[in-house]
């Protein structure tokens, strides 16, 4: 099922105010949550150059979203939902110097994931995670249809969303790994 997605994002953390447009193809086996999760994503990490689901960034991957760096390599790579750490080691690995975002629906899911990485991901420093309160993705999910016109506020660490009338706030919930310490050689 197509659907469209007319965007109004008003970052006043980056005093961003452009209007996203994207149409999105539901694939079989994919829920509404996921694909409003790659809308949130791209609305989080806007930039003009952001592209959906691309297939020609990695021989083995396809990341959900991403922003690319002017020699064509990923500047930002976004994963929404479920991702194994397998990938996500694989990803920092190829990409040292790419930011790698994992985009869930609840906080616990990325403290899950985070602990899982700080195990099985041999470079998971440029790793970010963002979720949403409990049930927002949900909720707002059920109001998907066919076409739909969204306002997306984000102020500090808040995002309101409005979409179909649906209007809810929600903290943006954010981990990252710690950098390990360095000695630097004098």
């Amino acid at each position: 099922m197509r659907q469209g997605f007319d965007v109004s994002i008003n970052d006043y953390n980056r005093n961003l105010f452009t209007v996203f447009k994207t149409v999105l193809e539901q694939k079989d086996g994919e829920s509404p949550a996921h694909v409003l999760l790659k809308v949130l994503a791209a609305t989080l990490y806007y930039d003009p150059g952001i592209v959906i689901e691309p297939n020609d960034v990695d021989p083995q991957y396809r990341p959900d979203l991403l922003i690319r760096r002017i020699d064509g390599f990923p500047a930002t790579w976004i994963e929404c939902g479920n991702v194994r750490t397998v990938k996500l080691d694989k990803l920092t690995s190829r990409y040292v110097d790419a930011q790698v975002v994992v985009v869930k629906k609840i906080a616990r899911e990325i403290r899950d994931l985070k602990e899982r990485c700080e195990k099985d991901v041999r470079r998971p420093y440029n790793l970010t995670y963002v979720a949403f309160d409990k049930d927002f993705v949900d909720r707002a999910a059920s109001h998907v249809m066919g076409r739909n016109d969204c306002t997306a506020i984000i102020s500090d660490n808040t995002l309101q969303f409005l979409m179909n009338g649906f209007d809810a706030t929600t903290p943006l919930h954010r981990e990252s790994h710690e950098a390990k310490d360095r000695k630097s050689v004098v």
